[in-house]
């Protein structure tokens, strides 16, 4: 039978490799070779590399991953050698030429029967782990012993009261096209890049508020779709020690700037988590708060209500209202060059909140921004990148570098519909930069292209001090 199945015969007679050049029959030598140096340029290693776990999820999932790549390896070999036995021993020889062709048979049943067997076997050999993840991948591991570790009361100085016996969790909040983390539990929302606790069980809340994402954190988690009304979620946890940048991205295509959706998680210690969270919980202040305005804006302040002392929110709004009020002085000169505001940072921050139309959208802790179109900017120059992942601040020595920082701000400001396409800080109408543009020039308080050029410097030396 495998005889009749495997052996050719040419319309001359000949063998199925006769005749072929001398290169032609060494096709498979050379096919291999470029295999190899196609294989010398791989990494398991990479940025989104899913090969290179640093958390229980994602190494779950790569030896998820390792037993079909091993079950599929073992059919290849099998069904590859005996496929290759077969042409090779049943080839049609040069005596064969002119013999009648070998009797056809249907087949072998129990050749069959076991094949079908072997398959089921394999399957099942596939199903017992997969199953296995699954149920460990999709519930909180609460019977874990990396649990009961992870709650907030037994890392966290001072949590929460309601959340003592909880882990910590985080929303996830896709938009187009970039992401937003709530930190609920400590009433702080940020952008874009995810900072985390390392060696503790995190919950991660996953929301859409426009159309279907997918959020993906290859080194640590998998890959969940993040779905407009529905409340999916998972958890993830970074390895002790794993201490570093990982990146993510969107995996489900969301609109025109999908490529561009990328965010980064920062894995820090848990001790520095705890000063971050502290830090980024503290409200912004203007530039210049060690001018004489400012302490008397406190001194008021302090004048309305002797008997207690302000909270920093209340002296945020306060300094804020003075600050903004000062460069309206200015204003009125139709020039706002003149006495109150003399750096580039302040004059920067005066045209965040006046003229740019950035805080309809933005949200700057303390301040009067509480926009929520756009990404929070409190601390977006402690972050690692800008525009959702697309502009790197990192130096060569794996620090922010405030030059390139600062670059990439003017960038972004300037020129973002050509740092992502389709970008709605530029498209969103009224609120827009076209449209605030267009605005400007329509009232005839369009500025020259070098003072748009100087504003939007101004206004990236401001956002470089949010951090």
């Amino acid at each position: 039978m495998l005889r009749a199945l495997f052996t050719f015969k040419s319309p001359a007679g000949r063998g199925l490799g006769a005749g072929l050049k001398p290169w032609a029959a060494r096709w498979p030598v050379l096919l291999a070779g470029m295999m190899m140096l196609l294989a010398a340029g791989c990494s398991f290693t990479t940025k989104q590399s899913t090969l290179d776990p640093h958390g229980p999820v994602a190494r779950d999932q790569m030896d998820l991953f390792m037993v079909t790549v091993r079950v599929t390896g073992f059919i290849f070999v099998v069904v590859g050698s005996t496929a290759a036995w077969v042409v090779w021993r049943f080839r049609e020889k040069p005596e064969d030429v002119g013999k009648p062709m070998p009797h056809q048979a249907h087949g072998n049943p129990l050749i069959e029967i076991g094949l079908i067997g072997s398959s089921i076997a394999l399957l099942v050999i596939i199903a017992i782990p997969t199953l296995k993840s699954i149920f460990f991948t999709m519930d909180m591991p609460t019977d874990n012993a990396i649990y009961p570790p992870s709650k907030l009361g037994v890392w966290y100085p001072s949590p929460p009261v309601k959340s003592a016996e909880e882990v910590l969790e985080v929303t996830v909040y896709g938009y187009q096209w970039w992401w937003g983390f709530d930190y609920k539990q400590f009433g702080l929302v940020t952008a874009n890049e995810l900072v985390l606790p390392e060696g503790v069980v995190v919950k991660m809340n996953l929301r859409a508020r426009d159309v279907i994402h997918s959020f993906w954190l290859p080194k640590l988690a998998g890959k969940v779709d993040v779905i407009p009304g529905r409340a999916n979620w998972l958890w993830l946890m970074a390895d002790q020690g794993a201490t570093g940048l990982y990146y993510g991205q969107c995996a489900e295509y969301c609109g025109e700037a999908h490529a561009y959706m990328l965010f980064r998680a920062r894995v820090v210690s848990r001790e520095d988590f705890v000063k971050w969270m502290e830090q980024s919980k503290k409200p912004v202040l203007p530039p210049g708060v060690d001018q004489p305005w400012a302490t008397k804006a406190l001194q008021d302040l302090a004048a309305k209500d002797p008997k207690s002392e302000a909270t920093d929110p209340q002296k945020a709004t306060a300094l804020w209202a003075a600050f903004l009020a000062r460069g309206q002085e200015d204003k009125k000169n139709n020039n706002i060059n003149t006495a109150n505001l003399k750096t580039e940072v302040e004059k920067g921050a005066f045209l965040f909140f006046d003229r740019s139309g950035c805080a309809g959208c933005h949200t700057i802790n303390g301040s009067p921004a509480a926009g929520v179109v756009g990404p929070n900017l409190s601390q977006v120059a402690s972050r690692t990148s800008l525009a959702a992942g697309i502009l790197d601040n990192l130096g060569d020595n794996g620090k922010i570098d405030p030059d390139k920082q600062l670059s990439n701000l003017h960038k972004w400001i300037s020129d973002s519909i050509h740092v992502k396409p389709g970008n709605k800080m530029y498209t969103t109408p009224v609120v827009g930069l076209r449209d605030v543009e267009l605005k400007n020039k329509n009232s005839g308080a369009d500025p020259t292209a070098a003072q748009q050029d100087q504003d939007y410097k101004d206004i990236a030396a401001f956002i470089q001090t949010l951090k």
